[in-house]
């Protein structure tokens, strides 16, 4: 068997890997992300054979998709678990170049909502700026839910700079969403400012009498 040969069946037990993660652990509406970005994603890298020039380049490059399809696995393994195990509060999952975060919060006593946050591009038309997505999935473990989806507008700034975050006022008025939009923009290394979570008067109002402090 040649190397393109040995390349493709590669290829082919990454798909294996993947599809065997996807029937193992169910995620409903989380599968209409998960799914299309890991088979794009080992798309890209197979065409990296065609660049390979020694036999580092090589045995890099495969490592990289057979790394990829594991990865795969296990992050679906973390959603699954994250949904339906009890355990220590789940943190957001992180995919590999930063354009996709999801925070899968436990079901088990709870109902609680599946967050997700991906880029979409760099900002089209818009100089500076970049256009995410932000859904948040009410029944995730529904395939039928597409979730509520809002545009969001970002700062295209270099790395660890102060980014302002533009939203649509309805998710603006949902206020445990907007916050989670918060936390999944430092889960992705930014650091957000998201104007309407700010209360810059809330130092002047006094608890009523009797009520817990605020500390920090």
């Amino acid at each position: 068997m040649d190397l393109a040969a040995k390349h493709a069946a590669l290829y082919q037990g990454t798909l294996l890997v993947a599809e065997a993660a996807e029937d193992a652990y169910g995620l409903g509406g989380l599968d209409r992300f998960l799914k299309p970005w890991i088979r794009g994603r080992l798309d890209s890298l197979r065409g990296l054979l065609a660049s390979c020039d020694t036999r580092r380049q090589l045995a890099e490059d495969v490592r990289a998709l057979a790394g990829a399809a594991a990865a795969y696995s296990e992050l679906r393994n973390q959603l699954f678990s994250d949904l339906h195990h009890t355990q220590p509060e789940p943190p957001w999952r992180i995919l590999r170049h930063q354009d996709m975060a999801i925070r899968a919060q436990s079901r088990v006593l709870d109902r609680q909502p599946t967050f997700v946050l991906r880029r979409l591009d760099a900002g089209a038309n818009i100089p500076g700026a970049e256009t995410w997505d932000f859904t948040v999935l009410t029944s995730p473990s529904d395939p039928a839910d597409q979730g509520t989806s809002f545009i969001v507008m970002a700062d295209s700034q270099e790395k660890n700079a102060r980014i302002t975050v533009q939203v649509a006022k309805e998710l603006a008025s949902e206020r445990s969403w907007y916050q989670q939009l918060e936390y999944g923009f430092y889960a992705l290394g930014a650091r957000p400012f998201l104007t309407a979570i700010y209360d810059p008067d809330r130092h002047r109002r006094q608890p009523p009498e009797g009520a817990a402090g605020e500390y920090g």
